[in-house]
């Protein structure tokens, strides 16, 4: 007996030791470090930079697949995927991105060779309950997240002791400044799409990517907010950076800053007198269309701002650090008075007192989010996915207890056969749970459908074009489904509706439906999967630049009849239905529509405008119900939802400096997208918002 309780001890410890020997033998094979969003931080349900270093000491180089997969909201999973060569004993940093949903638990990270059999996975903890110590750092939509790049100087990184965040609605937030290396920049403008600032301060411009620079300026036009802080480092004229603006950086300039404006920027200095800088010349700036200046105490301006496609960018024209003094926390008030001019619907504030520890127990549902549920409203308003009328239930199990009770009854005691009670019965169970099925199918099932909502945004004399496209896939039956049709440059994610103000720590992720995407280096995110159960809808999203708008037009304004004069050339076959001029001050002007490859004009006088957001609270309190209100304000609720949200904010800059803004609703348009081998019925409704500047204005 003892014996055998040594042999199966020994079966026991062999096993879990050879387990041991090759855990530490795939640790020395393979080094991989994790890192996710910037210094920790991360918007959930936003798109999020994943940095992944490996090092392997192999003897060749290793041709494999990295995957990475997380929950990206309670019902979606996104698992994303790269192609990637590994050199021998030379270390790789590999950018991906990915969306991350609030106090998602890990993150899962495989690196596998199906023909030689190489296999590494790791799952990262990156929550591990309402606490600080996590990981990860939620930022909601009251906070402002400021990324960092170049130099660190001059109490940039202590902004978070010394400010506050504020939004329109007053609503109090918290500063985050986190730090970059320029070697580690995203590649791709999907990694800086959950900030609010991105600050290069005096980098080696030569040294960043052609792929950083495309992701920033992408990021920018795009709705981002850019400030380029000069130094000693020129800003080469032929940058990628350099051709977001509309003027030159001419040579540098001294001047002097007075002890008063030293003073009011918090600087500590050991004498009264003013300190002498060099700027770099910003003349140019002063006659760009939209763009400011601030002189200060110099001729030359000492910054400039202005818009690049939907987005901010600011150029600060000398190196604060060559001031001087103490810096730290103190001259917060210097870079409130510069990040103030690129503030959208967040304004930093100085403030002495300490920032909050926050509430990690619940997450704040964002504007863009609230926007999104309203619009998915309506890609849910299917009549397959309406519940079945309580009557149709009611009949079934009737008719079944009938049949089952007294008529199976009489009839098998009339025959005399009783005791068959319990075949009968079971065969009129099965009957009706096929017949159940099968009722269900006829009244629900249908065809596989798609509702597709897609928002296209150009400003008029620029290559600044973005497309967002919104689609609910409605599946029958379960498969898998596969996408054709799609641009490179395509950034594909799952949407899923929120319940509520506030997402809770403590609710269940089921993560049931899966999206398996291909993530590559020229820039874009492609479901090479997509999974949906049956009598279900999977709601995905798209973004992507746009190389060219469906439609070009001309304003001008009539002074003898008080009228605007709308020009609208149609550029596609598909007609459009109907349309709007969108002025500021809260003024529209209806337009008619307009057939395919044709042109026509337009006059009226300005009627009252609701904002976006008013559709947006309409469908959100089901003031009728949820299927016809969101069906009613389809055209107008995408423009609030994420996705398309920072682009109108944009566009209500544009608006304030007195441009004018054509929204056309379009027919029949092309669905920028198909499903492979699958008969489906496209519902497709394209806007397209264009941003004209018009020739005389009152």
């Amino acid at each position: 007996m003892r014996k055998r309780v040594a042999i199966a001890l020994l079966l026991l410890i062999v096993p879990a030791g050879a387990a041991g020997q090759e855990d530490d033998k795939e640790k020395k094979v393979i080094n991989v470090d994790f890192t996710v969003g910037w210094g920790g931080c991360y918007r959930p349900m936003e798109w999020t930079p994943v940095l992944i270093g490996i090092t392997t000491p192999f003897k060749k180089p290793l041709d494999c697949t990295i995957r990475i997969s997380a929950a990206q909201n309670d019902l979606n999973r996104l698992e994303i995927s790269r192609r990637e060569v590994l050199m021998p004993g030379k270390p790789k940093e590999i950018p991906l991105v990915t969306k991350l949903a609030y106090a998602v638990d890990q993150c899962g990270v495989t690196i596998y060779n199906r023909d030689t059999g190489f296999f590494w996975a790791r799952s990262y903890e990156l929550w591990t309950g309402p606490t600080q110590n996590n990981p990860l750092k939620e930022v909601t939509h009251k906070d402002i997240l400021i990324g960092v790049s170049g130099r660190q100087g001059f109490g940039i990184m202590q902004l978070p002791r010394a400010t506050r965040s504020r939004t329109d609605a007053g609503e109090a937030g918290k500063v985050f400044v986190k730090y970059k290396f320029g070697r580690v920049l995203p590649s791709d403008w999907t990694g800086y799409a959950s900030l609010d600032l991105l600050v290069l301060y005096d980098p080696d411009w030569t040294q960043l990517t052609r792929h950083q620079c495309r992701a920033v300026t992408q990021y920018v036009t795009n709705g981002g907010r850019l400030m380029l802080v000069l130094g000693s480092r020129p800003l080469p004229e032929n940058h990628p950076l350099a051709l977001l603006l509309p003027f030159k950086i001419g040579p540098p300039r001294e001047g002097e800053l007075s002890y008063r404006t030293l003073r009011q920027w918090g600087c500590r200095l050991s004498d009264r007198s003013g300190k002498k800088v060099t700027c770099w010349s910003l003349d140019g700036a002063k006659s760009a269309a939209g763009w400011k200046t601030y002189t200060r105490d110099l001729a030359t301006p000492l910054r400039a701002w202005g818009p690049a496609g939907f987005g901010q960018v600011e150029v600060v024209a000398f190196d604060p650090a060559a001031i001087g003094g103490r810096q730290d926390r103190n001259v917060a008030q210097f870079w409130v008075e510069q990040i103030g001019a690129l503030s959208g619907p967040r304004q930093i504030q100085q403030s002495n007192d300490p920032q909050d520890t926050g509430d990690h127990w619940r997450f704040p549902i964002s504007p863009g989010q609230l926007g999104s549920n309203a619009m998915m409203e309506y890609l849910y308003a299917l009549e397959q996915l309406r519940p079945i009328h309580i009557g149709w239930v009611v009949l079934v199990l009737a008719g079944l207890a009938v049949l089952i009770g007294p008529v199976d009854y009489l009839v098998l005691k009339k025959l005399g056969r009783l005791p068959l009670t319990w075949v009968t019965a079971s065969l009129f169970i099965a009957i009706f749970s096929v017949g159940a099925y099968y009722g269900v199918q006829y009244l629900r099932g249908g065809a596989l459908q798609a509702r597709v909502i897609s928002v296209l945004d150009g400003v008029a004399g620029t290559r600044a074009g973005w497309a967002t496209t919104y689609a609910g896939i409605f599946s029958p039956r379960s498969d898998d489904y596969q996408l054709t049709g799609l641009d490179r440059s395509q950034w594909w994610s799952g949407m899923a509706p929120t319940q509520g103000d506030h997402i809770y720590h403590f609710r269940e992720q089921l993560g049931s439906r899966g999206l398996y995407c291909a993530q590559h280096i020229d820039g874009g995110n492609l479901p090479s999967s997509v999974p949906i159960n049956i009598w279900s809808m999977q709601c995905l999203a798209s973004e992507a630049p746009l190389e060219k708008m469906p439609l070009r037009a001309e304003v001008r304004y009539d002074q003898a009849k008080r009228q605007y004069v709308i020009d609208v050339e149609n550029l596609i076959e598909a007609p459009i239905q109907g349309g709007y001029l969108l002025l500021h001050n809260s003024r529209h002007v209806p337009l008619g529509p307009v057939p395919g490859k044709s042109r026509r004009e337009f006059r009226g006088s300005t009627q009252r405008w609701d904002s976006w957001e008013s559709y947006v609270q309409r469908v959100l309190r089901h003031d009728e119900t949820a299927a016809l209100e969101a069906t009613r304000w389809k055209n107008r609720t995408p423009f609030a939802a994420a996705g398309t949200r920072r682009r109108t904010e944009g566009i209500f800059e544009y608006l304030k400096n007195g441009a004018a803004v054509v929204c056309a609703e379009y027919d029949r348009a092309p669905v920028p997208f198909d499903v492979a081998n699958r008969r489906c019925i496209f519902q497709h409704t394209q806007l397209a918002r264009l941003v004209v500047f018009p020739e005389t204005r009152k």
